[in-house]
């Protein structure tokens, strides 16, 4: 920590204290919403109005940062986000919640860009891995911790709520209390666009990767608390299968991530798309045996959910050029939003008709499905061709989700700033009109 830029522990601070209760209300209201007996398709309903918010959010907030600054926007969505945690417990109606999930999404996708163009602004191509690690290790074990909480107090209570309202307070105090600047360089790399048709051609296993990794990665959040209830586990289990399976991604991310650097990466994405699909029916066979195979199960399942994403953008990263990044790295997470918001609802729907075992059959058939595209990828072409050298793999995680500006926190390239001149040279441009315009006198000569 002491080898960081000096804004940064601040602000892993806030962060710690964000993600905490981030992570107490993403399982807190799977639980109540099975304890209030709300039917399953209105849990996934909710998360998928999360996700819409954050979709919305992550366009209209960055405009935001640039106009205020990221300390400003920050505490706004801090607030927004603690008056919507208390306006849960507050107003249980899953009409009201909805509402609130909405504005909770979009606050949160502010907070994300605050943390990660800050995280990018701070560091260098010297030092960016390092924060990079502590920015990923923090952020998943904080979220982890976060779903312990469910064990402070009875859901069924206000209490809970009040909590997580309490930790995105608190979020807001290492800011405020420091004299601190915003990050030292915040802009964006000149950047030349990638049309959609033309990505899927180049990578179209990283694109539907992308899209598929939405569709499971906030199914699961969404609809594993709810499952846990409805298949009988008691809080502090449900507590416990989501922190465990979380922290899982740790190990995952960085034993997968140097698996794909010696290999062709689909046919890593391949390996993991069928390890799911086989665990999607494991574990509603283990789930009947005794909670722990049940974990077991389901840790390697989560392995490969929560990486999904960062292979296939890594995948992605290989078939582009260095100024095409971020533009197509905007157009996965548009993908990846889109998935986020279709799955969770999809997921409840399938739990309607068949039950609680319905949520691994959805994420078993979308991993399934995406396996079977793989191989039609890998049939049809032979690999990596050689003129294409593989990028070394970057973490990424799409926790809640990721934004656009995790591409300039990839160590490959160096922030830099460009600034416009929009005030007007006239003298400039008369030099270039008379160079431009054949003068009479010369066109006398040349008669």
């Amino acid at each position: 920590m002491r080898s960081l830029p000096a804004t940064l522990p601040i602000l892993f601070l806030s962060e710690i204290s964000f993600l905490l209760g981030h992570g107490l209300i993403m399982t807190l209201l799977g639980v109540r919403m099975s304890l209030e007996g709300f039917p399953s398709q209105m849990a996934g309903l909710l998360m998928s109005s999360f996700s819409l918010g954050f979709v919305i959010g992550s366009y209209l907030i960055e405009k935001r940062i640039r106009t205020v600054g990221h300390i400003r926007v920050f505490a706004a969505c801090a607030a927004v986000l603690a008056a919507t945690a208390m306006l849960h417990g507050l107003w249980v109606d899953p009409w009201a919640w909805l509402l609130w999930r909405l504005f909770g999404g979009a606050a949160t996708a502010g907070l994300l860009m605050v943390m990660e163009s800050w995280v990018s602004g701070e560091s260098t191509n010297d030092n960016r891995g390092r924060v990079l690690g502590w920015y990923l290790v923090i952020s998943t074990s904080s979220l982890a911790v976060g779903q312990w909480l469910l064990n402070v107090a009875d859901p069924a209570t206000f209490v809970l709520f009040s909590v997580s309202g309490i930790l995105f307070t608190l979020s807001l105090v290492p800011l405020s209390i420091h004299r601190i600047h915003g990050p030292t360089r915040s802009s964006h790399e000149v950047s030349s666009k990638i049309s959609l048709r033309e990505l899927y051609r180049r990578a179209p296993v990283g694109l539907v990767g992308a899209f598929t990794a939405g569709l499971m990665v906030q199914a699961f959040f969404a609809m594993t608390p709810f499952y846990g209830q409805e298949i009988g586990l008691s809080t502090a289990q449900t507590a416990q299968f989501m922190a465990i399976t979380t922290l899982v991604a740790l190990v995952a991310q960085w034993t997968l991530g140097r698996i794909s650097d010696r290999f062709d990466r689909r046919k890593v994405i391949l390996f993991m798309a069928l390890v799911m699909a086989v665990t999607g029916v494991m574990i509603s066979v283990a789930a009947r045996f005794d909670f722990w195979v049940l974990l077991v199960v389901a840790c390697f399942h989560t392995a490969m959910l929560h990486t999904l994403y960062s292979l296939s953008l890594s995948h992605t990263n290989d078939w582009l050029d260095p100024e095409e990044t971020i533009q197509a790295n905007a157009k996965l997470l548009i993908w990846y939003g889109i998935g986020s918001v279709i799955g969770p609802y999809s997921a409840s729907l399938i739990m309607e008709v068949t039950g609680p075992d319905g949520l691994w059959l959805f994420l078993g058939g979308a991993a399934l499905a995406l396996a079977m595209f793989v191989m039609v990828r890998l049939h049809g072409t032979k690999g990596v061709p050689s003129e294409v050298a593989q990028e070394p793999y970057v973490a990424a995680v799409p926790m809640v989700e990721s934004t656009h500006y995790l591409s300039e926190m990839d160590p490959r390239f160096e922030p830099q700033q460009f600034e416009l001149d929009f005030e007007p040279s006239y003298e400039d441009d008369w030099a270039a009109y008379e160079s431009s315009e054949p003068r009479p006198e010369a066109e006398e000569a040349a008669r």
